[in-house]
């Protein structure tokens, strides 16, 4: 984006307001000639050229002329510019981490996984992020001060500390206001944060389900986690904690979990519980990625805790069905590679135990979106809130991303 002084309008907020309205209706399609763009703003050409050369100082569209259908001049189509600027997104899980760059439309531009050790903690996780994106940009033949927006989907605090505790460390202070500070003032551009299962589930149901009013994604690996998405919004709740699924009791399981409780999800049907019980039964795994290829290998007791920890995951998954009657649960993650065993379980006890009138319009499926899946969520909520209307009024008067946030950071969460 362009930042030289010389080259922009002179703009207040008055003359500013309704730009970022009308960089709305070009992304969407709805209009892109000059006429179009009056006509559905309710102003007159002369304040859409206003605004337009606000986006084009940016750089946010750009204009061509193209033939109109009828004699006459050809009518000008203002197009939005989405590579103008690149968002870096990252997917952090318990043992690796999805990076990506994309354009302003979500377009992946380039991605890298990287190994991670989350018990060495969060300055060091930040440093190989940080190693990552900077060595992405250069690739891309871009420069840091093209960042829009850095997008990061993180496993809930709960899940690091007890991931670290399971380790017999203790763990560090996982706070996300480091996270956020730091690489904002690394990139200077606005940091979101969330949940990964919760960027997971915003992508894919963007993507598969769009009509749908409650949608429920499962991510099944080293842990188990889950996102609720109400109407497009994913649910947080009260503390942040919505989606807990992993620390629901499993009746009758009486293992200790790394939270300190007994009998949680996790304990017994997690990627983690699984690699514990088969590698105390002498195989040779260390990760549930082993587990599911015994699995589809066909060894018959890693066939049976499979379907096994299905069961378990179903049974908890019939309290979600009752409680919010979701159309569709997706289910993302290492353990879904053994899919035939993990489906055949869940279905049998999710089907058992829940209403009858709650679960038979329910569709259980795979998601869709596969390993891109949390980096795509992480990128769609960056460019959500940059492009949203008031976002980009905010922008187009402090002529940076940055400056546009420092005054609303606490929304950067």
């Amino acid at each position: 984006m362009s930042n030289d002084p010389s080259s922009q309008t002179l703009r207040s907020p008055a003359l500013v307001e309704g730009s970022g309205y009308l960089l709305q209706l070009i992304r969407s399609g709805r209009a892109g000639t000059i006429s179009e763009l009056a006509a559905a703003m309710g102003v007159s050409r002369s304040t859409v050229i206003q605004r337009l050369e606000f986006l084009m100082d940016l750089e946010l569209v750009e204009s061509d002329s193209t033939a109109n259908g009828s004699r006459g001049r050809p009518a000008a189509i203002t197009r939005f510019r989405a590579s103008s600027g690149i968002v870096l997104a990252a997917q952090i899980g318990i043992t690796g981490t999805r990076l990506a760059t994309t354009d302003l439309s979500g377009e992946i531009l380039s991605d890298r996984f990287i190994d991670v050790d989350l018990a060495k903690g969060p300055t060091s996780l930040l440093n190989d992020l940080q190693h990552s994106f900077d060595g992405m940009i250069k690739e891309l033949g871009r420069t840091g001060d093209q960042v829009a927006g850095v997008g990061i989907g993180i496993p809930s605090t709960v899940e690091l500390q007890n991931y670290a505790r399971g380790l017999g460390l203790e763990g560090a202070d996982w706070d996300r206001e480091f996270f956020k500070s730091k690489l904002w003032e690394r990139y200077d551009a606005p940091v979101f944060l969330d949940l990964d299962v919760n960027l997971l589930a915003l992508a894919e149901r963007r993507k598969s389900w769009p009509d749908i009013e409650v949608f429920v994604c499962v991510k099944l690996g080293t842990l188990i986690d889950a996102a609720i998405v109400v109407n497009g919004t994913p649910v947080h709740g009260a503390s942040g904690l919505a989606g807990e699924l992993g620390h629901i009791k499993v009746s009758g399981a009486t293992t200790l979990c790394s939270c300190g409780g007994i009998g949680c999800l996790d304990a017994v049907a997690s990627g983690s519980a699984l690699v514990k019980q088969l590698a105390a039964s002498g195989f040779d795994v260390a990760h549930v990625s082993d587990v599911t290829r015994l699995a589809q290998q066909g060894q018959p007791e890693a066939v049976l805790a499979v379907r096994d920890a299905g069961r378990r995951i179903g049974e908890a998954l019939s309290s979600v069905v009752n409680l919010l009657n979701p159309a569709v649960i997706a289910t993302w993650g290492y353990l879904t590679e053994a899919e035939t065993p993990l489906f055949a379980g869940m279905r049998e006890s999710l089907y058992q135990t829940a209403l009858p009138g709650s679960s038979e319009r329910l569709s259980l499926v795979r998601a869709s979106l596969g390993d891109f899946a949390g980096v795509r969520g992480a990128a769609m909520r960056v460019i959500d809130e940059l492009l949203e209307p008031a976002a980009v009024d905010r922008m187009i008067l402090a002529q940076s991303w940055s400056a546009a946030w420092a005054g609303a950071a606490e929304r950067a969460v």
